[in-house]
C-alpha cells in the first residue's frame, strides 16, 4: 500500500530503506518517488521497500555497489572507513538540531570538502539525525561523574570514542539488540534519539522508551545518513529523470526530513518530561564545560586520524563548526 509502482526490467530502480511503512520518513520518500514517476511519464519506476524488503540495513550500500539494488538508505556509521570526512558531523556536541547539521553537511558537500567520501556515488539524499541523548534504565544521571562505568550501546566508532573518554564503556550491539541488552543487563543505557526510542522495538513487545527512566538531554551526537546511488547508474538515466531526482530528492527532501525529525524530537521530549515516569535531566553550564574539556582529546584524535588520510582535519573541523554556527538557531 505504500510502494511505488513495480519496477520493470528496463526502467526500474530498486530502492532499499530501513523504515517501517508507517513512518513519516518512509511516506515522504514514497511520495517523492511517485512525483518522479508522474512528472517523467513513467520513464522510470521506483520500487521502494521498507526495512527488510531488499536486505538488512547494514547490507544496503553493499547491494548498491554490487548492482543488486540501485538506491540505498544507509547510516554512514555502518561503513566508517568509507565516509571518514563526513564523520565530522558525528562528533559530540558539534550541533544541536538536525536541520543545522543537515544544512552544514550540504555546505561541505557542495563545496567539495567531502569529495573523497562520495567518489563514485551520487548523493541522492544526505541529512543528519537529531543529536542523541544518553538514556539509562535505572541509574540516575545528575552530573558527569555519574557517566563513569556506565555500559552504553555504541552507535558508531566516532561516538564510541567520545563515550569512552567520558568514562563510559561502549558496548557493541546491533540496533535490534538494545531492548534485550537492557533487559538482560548487558548494558545500562543507550545513546539514541528521543523519538526513535519511542518507535524502536525493545523487549517484550514494548518500545525501548518503556525500559528507560533517566533521560540526559545533552545533544551528544547523532549519525549522518544518506541515500546513495552509483554515479554511473544515475548518469545513465534520461535527463528529465535526473532533473526530477534533483528536484524531489537531494537537498530538498533532506531538509524536509530533518525539519520533521526535529519537530518530532521536541514533541517527544515535552511528553516524556511531563509523563511522571521519566526523569529528563540536563547538566548545568559548569558541568557541560567540564564535559567539553574532557572531549578535547576526542576532537584532536579525530583531526589526527583524518589528517593521516590526506585530509586537513583541523581545517575541516573548523569549517564544520562555522557551517553549523551559520545555521543553528541561538
Amino acid at each position: 500500500m505504500f510502494l511505488c509502482a513495480p519496477a520493470t526490467a528496463d526502467t526500474g530502480l530498486r530502492f532499499g530503506t530501513v523504515f517501517s511503512p508507517g513512518t513519516s520518513t518512509f511516506r515522504m520518500l514514497v511520495d517523492a518517488c511517485r512525483r518522479i514517476e508522474e512528472e517523467t511519464n513513467r520513464a522510470v519506476t521506483i520500487d521502494i521497500r521498507p526495512s527488510g524488503g531488499f536486505g538488512k540495513p547494514t547490507e544496503l550500500l553493499k547491494m548498491v555497489d554490487s548492482g543488486e539494488i540501485e538506491i540505498a538508505y544507509t547510516v554512514q556509521g555502518y561503513s566508517p572507513d568509507r565516509f571518514p570526512a563526513s564523520s565530522v558531523m558525528e562528533l559530540p556536541l558539534i550541533r544541536r538540531s538536525a536541520v543545522a547539521g543537515t544544512r552544514a553537511i550540504w555546505d561541505l558537500h557542495e563545496s567539495g570538502a567531502l569529495a573523497g567520501d562520495y567518489a563514485g556515488l551520487k548523493v541522492v539524499g544526505l541529512w543528519t539525525l537529531p543529536a542523541y541523548g544518553i538514556f539509562t534504565a535505572s541509574r540516575p544521571l545528575q552530573g558527569p561523574r555519574d557517566l563513569r562505568g556506565l555500559r552504553v550501546r555504541n552507535p558508531s566508532t566516532t561516538v564510541g570514542r567520545a563515550l569512552a573518554k567520558l568514562g563510559m564503556v561502549p558496548v557493541a550491539l546491533p540496533l535490534n539488540g538494545m531492548g534485550t541488552g537492557l533487559k538482560e543487563r548487558m548494558i545500562d543505557g543507550i545513546s539514541y534519539g528521543w523519538y526513535s526510542s519511542t518507535t524502536t522495538a525493545g523487549a517484550d513487545n514494548q518500545p525501548l522508551m518503556a525500559q528507560l527512566t533517566y533521560l540526559l538531554d545533552i545533544n551528544f551526537s547523532g549519525p549522518v545518513v544518506m541515500l546513495a546511488m552509483r554515479q554511473p547508474v544515475f548518469d545513465a538515466l534520461p535527463d528529465p529523470v535526473k532533473a526530477a531526482f534533483d528536484r524531489h530528492l537531494g537537498k530538498a527532501i533532506s531538509l524536509a526530513i530533518a525539519e520533521e525529525r526535529d519537530a518530532a524530537e521536541e514533541e517527544v521530549k515535552a511528553k516524556l518530561a511531563a509523563d511522571g515516569t521519566h526523569k529528563v535531566v540536563r547538566f548545568t553550564p559548569d558541568q557541560m564545560q567540564d564535559v567539553r574539556g574532557e572531549l578535547e582529546d576526542v576532537y584532536d584524535d579525530w583531526v589526527a586520524g583524518i589528517t593521516r588520510q590526506g585530509v586537513d582535519g583541523r581545517r575541516l573541523l573548523e569549517r564544520a563548526r562555522q557551517a553549523v554556527a551559520a545555521h543553528e538557531k541561538p
